[in-house]
C-alpha cells in the first residue's frame, strides 16, 4: 500500500515536527513539497540475497542486518534506542521505527566496509550505533545504496572512547530520484580522534546533520565534497561543541554545482566559557560551473572565551580564466584543462582519508579512475 508521505509521518512513533518555514526558506529545502508523494510503508523486509564478495564488511537492507562478516573483536548487537536530535525530526523515528537498529563495538583495531542498501518506493529508516573502544582505532567504509523513489531517514550515534579514533569515509551511490535526511551525532572522549569524509553527487535531495561534542584534547577533522547537477538540493549542518580545554574542531565543505542545482553549508561551532587553547576552523568553498547553480554558505561561531584559535570564511568563485588559458597553452584541450582545474578544487577533501584502498574507492566512483 502507498501512502502520502504526511500520513506515514503522522503514524510514525515519537516523530515530532517539520522544518519552519523559515528554516525551510533559509535552507532552500523543497522538503515540504514532498509532503504529497505516495511512498510504501515499509516495516517488513522484502527478500534479498547479499552477494558481497570481501573481507570485513556488514550490509544492512532497510534497516535490518542481512549480511557480515567481520573479525570476532567487533560485536554486533541489535536493539532499540532512543536519539532525538533537535535539528532534525526524522532522527527519533529512524531510530524508533528500525526494527533492528544496530550497534557496531569494536575492541580491536579494524578496517572495514559497511552498506547500507534500500529498496525502491519506501518510506524507510535506519539507525546505525558505533562505538569504538580506548586505544583502538578504526577505519569505515560506508556506502548508502539503491532507493528509487525511496524516502530514508537515517541515524547515527558514534562514540569514542579515551584516546580512540575513526576515520569514517560515507558514499551516497543512491538513486537520481532518492530523498535521504541523515543525523550522525559524535561523542568524543578525552584525546579521542575523529576524521570523517562525506560525498554528495547521488540523489534528489539529500540533507546531512552532523553534531559534535568534544572533550579535553578531542579532535575532529569533518570534510564534505557536494558534486551536483540538473535540479538537486544538497544541504550539510554542523553543529560542534568545545566542552573542554585543548579541544580541536575543523568543517570544510567543498561544492561543485552546474545546471539548476543549489547546495546550502550551514555551520555553527560554539566554545563554551572556561575552555582553554581551543581550536576552531570553518571553511566553504563553491565552484559553479554555469550561471544557473546556487550555492549559499552560513558559516558562524559562538565564542564563550578568549583563549582560542579561531577562523571561519566563505569563497563562491568559477575556473579561473587564467589558469584555463595557461594550461590550453601548453597544449592541453579545453575539456581536459577544466577537468585538471576541478580535480584540483576538490581533492583536498580527500586528505582525511588515510586508507588508500577507500581514497582509490571515492575517485574511481568519481570517474578519474579506470577500472
Amino acid at each position: 500500500m502507498f501512502y502520502p508521505l504526511h500520513e506515514l509521518l503522522d503514524k510514525a512513533a515519537n516523530f515530532t515536527q517539520l522544518p519552519s518555514k523559515k528554516e525551510e526558506k533559509w535552507q532552500h529545502s523543497p522538503l515540504s513539497s514532498y509532503l504529497d508523494k505516495q511512498y510504501q510503508d515499509t516495516r517488513v523486509l522484502a527478500p534479498y540475497i547479499s552477494l558481497r564478495d570481501e573481507q570485513n564488511f556488514l550490509e544492512i537492507y532497510d534497516g535490518h542486518l542481512v549480511a557480515s562478516h567481520l573479525p570476532s573483536s567487533v560485536i554486533i548487537k541489535e536493539h532499540t534506542v532512543a536519539c532525538e536530535i533537535e535539528n532534525n525530526p526524522f532522527a527519533f523515528h529512524a531510530s524508533s521505527s528500525a526494527l533492528h537498529p544496530l550497534e557496531l563495538n569494536f575492541f580491536e583495531d579494524t578496517q572495514c566496509s559497511v552498506y547500507l542498501k534500500y529498496s525502491e518506493d519506501g518510506f524507510l529508516s535506519s539507525n546505525l550505533n558505533i562505538i569504538v573502544q580506548k586505544n583502538i582505532k578504526v577505519e569505515i567504509f560506508l556506502v548508502y545504496e539503491g532507493a528509487k523513489n525511496s524516502f530514508i531517514s537515517h541515524a547515527s550515534h558514534i562514540k569514542l572512547e579515551h584516546n580512540s579514533q575513526l576515520i569514517l569515509s560515507e558514499q551516497k551511490s543512491l538513486s537520481p530520484e532518492a530523498i535521504m535526511i541523515s543525523q550522525d551525532y559524535f561523542h568524543l572522549h578525552e584525546r579521542s580522534k575523529a576524521k570523517i569524509f562525506k560525498l554528495f553527487n547521488e540523489g534528489e535531495y539529500l540533507h546531512a546533520f552532523i553534531q559534535a561534542d568534544l572533550q579535553y584534547k578531542s579532535d575532529i577533522d569533518i570534510s564534505s565534497l557536494l558534486l551536483t547537477s540538473s535540479k538537486q538540493r544538497y544541504i550539510v549542518s554542523c553543529d560542534i561543541n568545545h566542552l573542554a580545554d585543548l579541544s580541536l574542531s575543523k568543517v570544510l565543505s567543498k561544492q561543485v554545482l552546474k545546471d539548476k542545482s543549489v547546495t546550502v553549508f550551514d555551520a555553527k561551532t560554539k566554545v563554551f566559557k572556561g575552555t582553554k587553547q581551543t581550536q576552531v576552523h570553518q571553511a566553504s568553498h563553491a565552484l559553479l560551473l554555469n550561471n544557473s547553480a546556487q550555492a549559499y554558505a552560513k558559516p558562524h561561531l559562538e565564542i564563550f572565551s578568549d583563549d582560542l584559535s579561531a577562523s571561519h570564511g566563505s569563497t563562491v568563485g568559477e575556473l579561473s580564466i587564467e589558469a584555463l588559458g595557461y594550461l590550453i597553452s601548453r597544449g592541453i584541450t579545453q575539456t581536459k584543462a577544466k577537468e585538471i582545474l576541478i580535480q584540483a578544487f576538490i581533492f583536498q577533501c580527500l586528505d582525511v582519508i588515510n586508507s588508500k584502498e577507500h581514497k582509490h574507492r571515492i575517485i574511481k566512483h568519481l570517474g578519474y579512475l579506470d577500472e
